[in-house]
């Protein structure tokens, strides 16, 4: 049952700070306040959260009645945290969404309106090559993010 709680314990806060993560790079675009951070710098804090739930858990099992409590309500603090953090990114991310949303509704809007001219343009760039032109560095970009984003989970 211990190792259970535990396993969910760390799933929960690792999803949690994760969201933290994602919240704080999709707020740093809008703003720029002391508050943003990197990502080895929200990384850090994620390993030392952690590293407080481990010893909160190793110095629950072995306390006493007495402090049992106490070191609970530490636990319950982190938790609470990271799960607020959680629900403020969701929160953040799906306001994004809808404006991203909003902007592609608008752009669809753009080309029925110029169907046609659409049509014509989009003939012209294959005859001329430049469609394939534009996946092959399509293709480039997202290999090379693909690459960036293993080497930043490492």
């Amino acid at each position: 049952m211990k190792k259970i709680f535990l396993v969910l314990l760390f799933a929960v806060v690792g999803l949690c700070v994760r969201a933290a993560e994602n919240q704080t790079e999709s707020t740093s675009e809008n703003t720029q306040t002391p508050a943003v951070m990197t990502q080895e710098e929200r990384h850090k804090i994620f390993k030392e959260r952690n590293k407080e739930i481990r010893k909160l858990v190793k110095k629950y099992r072995k306390a006493s009645a007495e402090e049992k409590p106490k070191i609970k309500e530490r636990l319950a603090e982190i938790v609470s945290q990271t799960t607020d953090e959680s629900v403020a990114w969701s929160k953040a991310r799906i306001a994004a969404e809808k404006e991203n949303l909003a902007q592609w509704e608008q752009k669809l809007q753009e080309q029925e309106e110029n169907l046609s001219e659409v049509k014509a343009r989009r003939v012209d760039e294959i005859l001329s090559g430049e469609a394939e032109r534009r996946h092959k560095l399509a293709k480039k970009r997202w290999k090379k993010e693909l690459k960036d984003r293993k080497k930043r989970m490492k």
